[in-house]
């Protein structure tokens, strides 16, 4: 599995490389526009953003994620926000998550896990679905 983390100062990236489940390959990013263009020429199958005071596009790096086939599920991690309905996400698609920090190293890690079956369960149903097609 890949896992994309859009983080603008590398601590977030650091973090999921020591908590991602083993043989997860964890790509980092701190430019919004190196992040995008990876996730539209390889996308990745999930991506961890930090939702930051900064003013990178996270919306629409949510929105480009959900846009993919199949959709790649988002983890957004914040110490801004308290919950995704305030970080303004759209929660509704199911492919969005959101993690409030500080966060442990264990409520982080479970948080990974399940981004990465969910992804999993995403590629499944869309192979499964090629096949009844």
């Amino acid at each position: 599995m890949r896992l994309l983390v859009l983080d603008e100062n590398h601590l977030l990236a650091w973090m999921v490389e020591r908590l991602a489940p083993p043989g997860t390959e964890v790509v980092g990013f701190t430019s919004f526009d190196d992040a995008r263009r990876a996730l539209l020429d390889n996308p990745p199958d999930a991506a961890v953003v930090c939702v930051t005071a900064a003013h990178l596009p996270w919306r629409e790096f949510g929105r480009l994620c959900a846009s993919r086939r199949p959709p790649v599920p988002v983890l957004f991690e914040s110490c801004v926000f308290s919950s995704a309905e305030e970080a303004g996400l759209d929660v509704a698609s199911g492919d969005v998550r959101f993690l409030p920090t500080p966060a442990s190293r264990a409520d982080l890690a479970d948080a990974l896990t399940r981004l990465l079956d969910d992804a999993r369960e995403a590629s499944a149903r869309l192979v499964l679905e090629a096949k009844t097609s």
